[in-house]
């Protein structure tokens, strides 16, 4: 139960939020400093966060060991339960119907990527 908590908290939603930072930083230089449209800056978000989660549902179910399919979900879940509360909270909005097709979108992605990652080969010490 450890390793799986420690893996969903701490190695899925921790490399998320990173993984997110950084993405979000490159997408505002590139939207700044390029000739990019409003549109395709859409299509590369989606593709992006999408990459993300699953990256995210990966490397939870990779640290937890156990139950991929679990962690992964666990993962998005926590991740878009979080961007649901920050948009009711500090926008005062509840979540749209176009947003919860996006949010399952997410929670899928890092569902396969838990998947994904649990069947991962793990290196072993050599003695």
């Amino acid at each position: 139960m450890k390793k799986f908590t420690q893996g969903v908290l701490g190695y899925g939603i921790g490399s998320i939020l990173l993984l997110m930072i950084i993405s979000a930083a490159v997408l505002a230089l590139l939207l700044r400093f390029t000739s990019m449209e409003y549109q395709t800056l859409n299509q590369a978000a989606l593709i992006t966060g999408l990459s993300i989660l699953a990256f995210g549902g990966m490397m939870a179910a990779y640290k937890g060991e156990q139950k991929g399919w679990l962690s992964g979900a666990m993962t998005g879940l926590i991740f878009v339960a979080a961007m649901a509360l920050f948009q009711i909270i500090f926008e005062n909005q509840w979540v749209s119907l176009p947003q919860l097709s996006y949010f399952g979108g997410l929670v899928l992605a890092a569902w396969l990527g838990g998947v994904i990652g649990v069947n991962l080969p793990r290196r072993t010490a050599k003695r």
